[in-house]
């Protein structure tokens, strides 16, 4: 017990990569994401780099972990290592493609044996990362090397309908696996679906075929999709763009969330052990996502990055709580707070958030055909930024656009396209929700402009310089603006 306690220490201390400091992608990209990349690029290591024993590095941490198992536990796992290593001997693969099948493998071993699981996940691989990232990295590789498996092949026909067909001549039902067969033809070749909706969608039907033929499950996951790899790789990949397609409906619902609900839900359940302090921290950590979520400036991409940046916050000081705050159920379909951030990850670093999730919907406004009155301009200079005079710019508007719309255009072209479109659609709520109000107060107005502008770029610094940056003609900058 002992020298377990003393492996999960060393697995929740180590997390700095060694083999190099990654390019990056760019100021903008979340600490997940270059953390996943770099764990990416490193990944050969726990093949290539050897331990103290000699051993590979993830063999080896295999190793450390049985010394702490007796009896037939004992035997199951090391008879697992030893199955392993075949793999790591086999001159078939590349380091990394022994990474990404090693980490399928024995992620479904954890699966069969959650006991182990428990005990391994938070636990290092050498100076690498712990098997909690061994697992996404997995995911993260596998999504490589899935690319283009919803497009026909080469001879016109889709791998992975090929792959339903080869089970469907195993089964002992084909009529009802016909079904299955004729679901994924529509999702595959449908013009409406956009790629996300369709791995959601395939993930679906995978858990339909698992419940539907329960004795054949394993059998059926095992099923290679062409040159791609299994329909349990394809499965672990297509639970992430479930999970993405699932946070509408827990981010949906007042006061509180389903998201946020599950969340405080955890705090009452006696399988975690939790001081009334540690609750306490918790339940505060859990507000400020219920004030993220609430938000409607934010997308829903920003949302998710804004609560994992308040989670990372919190873990700086609370790093004893890591692991119990990742095993919080959000709910059975959708998995844990671990699964949450791990999903993040994988649309961060994949840059493949669903085009909802990066967009606001198009705001239309029907134009007042109230009477703009126009006075002229004073002659002399007003004081810049002068917060007693902001109410006569901010409130201003230039044809059917809000000033802050209008006087964006001057100097966006550094922005990125959607950069601009993201701000125009703020800025439609900005005229529709305050500028043409006729129950709000000039100060209220001003006010609550200011709130959704701070709101706006709470969580992107790049997005804070370039919207603080905006100049309001002669009065001065958005950024003083924000000073007021």
């Amino acid at each position: 017990m002992q020298k377990l306690l003393l492996l999960a220490i060393l697995g929740l201390t180590v997390s700095t990569i060694y083999c190099g400091s990654g390019s990056g992608s760019g100021s903008s990209e979340s600490s997940e994401a270059k953390d996943l990349k770099k764990k990416k690029e490193c990944a050969g290591d726990v093949v290539d780099e050897t331990g103290d024993s000699g051993k590979p590095l993830l063999i080896e941490a295999l190793f450390n972990v049985s010394i702490t198992f007796t009896g037939e536990d004992k035997i199951i796992f090391e008879e697992f290592i030893i199955e392993l290593e075949g793999l790591f001997a086999s001159e078939n693969y590349t380091s990394l493609e022994i990474v990404m099948y090693s980490s399928f493998k024995l992620k479904k071993f954890f699966l069969k044996y959650p006991v182990f699981y428990k005990q391994c996940k938070f636990l290092s691989i050498g100076s690498w990362g712990t098997f909690y990232d061994f697992f996404q990295v997995g995911v993260y590789l596998s999504a490589d090397k899935f690319n283009g498996c919803l497009i026909v092949n080469e001879f016109g026909k889709f791998d992975l309908i090929e792959a339903f067909l080869q089970f469907k001549s195993k089964c002992p039902n084909p009529a009802a696996f016909e079904v299955y067969i004729s679901q994924l033809t529509l999702i595959l070749e449908s013009t409406e679906y956009s790629e996300s909706e369709k791995y959601g969608l395939i993930y679906e039907l995978i858990l339909e075929i698992s419940a539907e033929f329960p004795d054949l499950k394993e059998e059926f996951l095992e099923l290679e999709i062409g040159s791609f790899g299994s329909i349990y790789m394809l499965q672990e990949i297509s639970v992430q763009y479930y999970r993405m397609k699932e946070i509408k409906k827990l981010f949906k619902g007042t006061p509180k969330c389903e998201f946020v609900s599950a969340l405080y839900s955890c705090l009452s359940d006696s399988q975690y052990t939790l001081s009334i302090s540690n609750k306490g921290y918790l339940k505060i950590l859990f507000d400020k996502f219920s004030v993220i979520i609430a938000n409607d400036t934010l997308t829903y991409a920003e949302q998710i990055k804004a609560i994992s940046y308040q989670y990372r916050q919190f873990i700086k000081t609370f790093g004893y709580l890591q692991e119990t705050i990742l095993s919080f159920e959000i709910s059975a379909e959708f998995g844990t707070f671990g699964d949450f951030l791990a999903m993040f990850a994988f649309a961060e670093s994949e840059e493949c958030w669903p085009e909802d999730f990066i967009t606001f919907p198009e705001v239309t406004t029907e134009v007042a055909t109230t009477e703009i009155i126009t006075t002229e301009a004073p002659t002399t200079v007003p004081v810049t930024g002068d917060c007693s005079t902001a109410s006569s710019v901010v409130l201003q508007v230039v044809g059917t656009q809000s000033i802050l719309y209008t006087s964006a255009s001057a100097t966006w072209s550094t922005w990125a396209a959607i950069e601009k479109a993201n701000w125009k659609t703020f800025c439609g709520k900005i005229y529709t929700n305050y500028v043409i109000s006729t129950t709000m107060t000039e100060e209220a107005k001003v006010t609550a402009i200011i709130a959704d502008i701070n709101a706006y770029v709470a969580f992107y610094y790049y997005r804070e310089e370039h919207v603080h940056s905006i100049q309001l003609g002669a009065w001065g900058t958005v950024g003083q603006l924000c000073s007021c």
